[in-house]
């Protein structure tokens, strides 16, 4: 059978000021076991010479094609423009600094093929941390790390009540996502876009990891996580909220949370939690947990309603003591939520 008779991935790229890499990721998608792709890069409005080492790919292999913005209109702006612009049954999403590994599509997709419940694949990731990078992330990972993340949809969209658990840069996701519903990266989201896409694609279908490393993730000062640590953090906080309220919605709790959390959400969630038997997952207990650390009336009274709620026994004494703490000084504690 001729590869042209297998389903067709555009692989899409988004490249800004990237020349010092971009060959290095070119190069490792044109060497993908799996053949079928068109390779989309989107040039957004590149300073250095970016454009001119992708025009000599694209004379090379004509698979390549090149989206060029002639300003520079930021990463999810180039995002949505090359979603835009595929064709292909799948989308494989990496990004111009980082290199794939050659069974990346391969394996991935021929898992999703033989598991057509998953909407979109992922998988582990090795560190890339050159000497001297100056990423934040650097603190916490070593050259050759493998970042490992959840494999299931279940342990997927659990934590992602936490967290973001979704690599973006090793994703294959149907294409059903952007031509049938619709779906973008929303720039209400900046720099935490992936973690807001994933977490309504997770809606629509079944996500999963591939419990490999298919690509090799590299550190250094420019990414998101260096430059907009603080405001990235403060939008994951919103995109929890989203979570938590899905996750209270599938479980039947009619209650949810609001921008702001109140003694009152709290107390009306855990009952109907109460009725549902289910305060004893642990989850709902880390839930609750996080909720009362997030409380914006602070009212000494709520201490009082605290300590007489019985849905409140599952709390252990240091966890209660801590709670009353955060209640009587709010102002020591970062809020969690």
């Amino acid at each position: 059978m001729s590869y042209l008779d297998q389903p067709l991935v555009s692989v899409l790229i988004c490249a800004y000021n990237a020349d010092k890499y971009i060959e290095e990721c070119i190069d490792a998608i044109l060497n993908q076991t799996y053949k079928n792709l068109e390779i989309i890069v989107v040039n957004d409005g590149s300073t250095d010479t970016t454009l001119s080492k992708l025009h000599y790919f694209a004379e090379k292999d004509p698979r390549i094609k090149i989206i060029n913005n002639e300003e520079n209109k930021g990463f999810i702006a180039s995002l949505n423009i090359g979603i835009s612009s595929i064709n292909g049954d799948y989308l494989a999403r990496t990004d111009a600094d980082d290199i794939t590994k050659p069974e990346w599509i391969e394996k991935i997709l021929g898992y999703m093929l033989s598991h057509p419940q998953i909407i979109a694949m992922g998988s582990y990731l090795t560190i890339l941390s050159e000497d001297g990078n100056g990423s934040n992330l650097a603190n916490y990972y070593e050259h050759g790390d493998e970042w490992k993340n959840p494999l299931s949809h279940r342990e997927i969209v659990e934590a992602m009540l936490f967290r973001n658990p979704i690599h973006n840069n090793s994703m294959i996701v149907k294409s059903t996502v952007f031509r049938e519903h619709g779906l973008r990266f929303d720039p209400a989201y900046q720099h935490t876009e992936d973690y807001q896409f994933w977490l309504e694609v997770s809606r629509l279908g079944e996500l999963a990891n591939y419990p490999e490393s298919f690509i090799y993730y590299r550190l250094h000062n420019t990414q998101t996580s260096s430059l907009h640590n603080k405001y990235q953090n403060l939008l994951a906080k919103k995109i929890r909220k989203r979570a938590i309220n899905y996750y209270l919605q599938d479980l039947g709790v009619i209650h949810r949370l609001g921008e702001d959390i109140f003694f009152h959400d709290i107390e009306t969630i855990q009952a109907e939690l109460a009725s549902l038997a289910l305060l004893d997952n642990c989850i709902i207990k880390r839930i609750l947990y996080d909720c009362y650390f997030s409380l914006v009336d602070n009212k000494l009274i709520n201490i009082l309603y605290f300590l007489r709620n019985k849905n409140n026994s599952y709390f252990n004494i240091k966890q209660k003591i801590k709670i009353i703490k955060r209640i009587i000084r709010p102002y020591k504690y970062e809020s969690v939520l």
